[in-house]
């Protein structure tokens, strides 16, 4: 009785699994996020994130292993495009990124995690509730430089 047992419980189990396998491919065929504006044309947003004039530092040894990084994050605030919707985008050691984004007012985020030291080396200050970095994509922009210093 228990080998009986033991084998229907094997055979539930394997059973389970390919309708576990559908159920997790459909959740990702539908996706996530992003789905408010499907019909809005995207542009590419590439650009500097600078402090001093200098890109925020990396320990490349720290960067290399993906334990370091910039990170900037826009916010959409124009209420178009859905409540929450936001992109981000990583900044490389010279501060260059790249982002795509719809026309709209968005607040920046900044984030420097350096991977030697814990947490925000920018201490939030330009955290997504505290930044005062507001642009407005229009188009594409193919030079954007944000000075941290400006945004004090």
């Amino acid at each position: 009785m228990t080998m009986f047992s033991t084998t229907a419980t094997f055979s539930r189990r394997t059973a389970l699994v390919p309708l576990c396998l559908l159920l997790a491919g459909a959740t990702a065929l539908t996706g996530c996020g992003r789905t408010s504006y499907k019909t809005e044309p995207e542009f590419k947003i590439s650009g500097k994130i600078l402090r001093g004039g200098n890109p925020l530092p990396l320990d490349p040894v720290m960067a290399a292993a993906k334990a370091a990084s910039v990170n900037i994050k826009f916010v959409r605030t124009d209420g178009s495009g859905g409540a929450d919707f936001s992109e981000s985008a990583f900044a490389d050691e010279s501060g260059a990124f790249t982002i795509k984004l719809p026309k709209g007012k968005y607040r920046v985020s900044v984030a420097h995690m350096n991977g030697r030291q814990p947490g925000d080396n920018l201490q939030g200050k330009f955290g997504d509730r505290k930044s005062k970095i507001e642009k407005e994509i229009s188009g594409e922009m193919p030079e954007l430089v944000i000075e941290l210093d400006d945004y004090k």
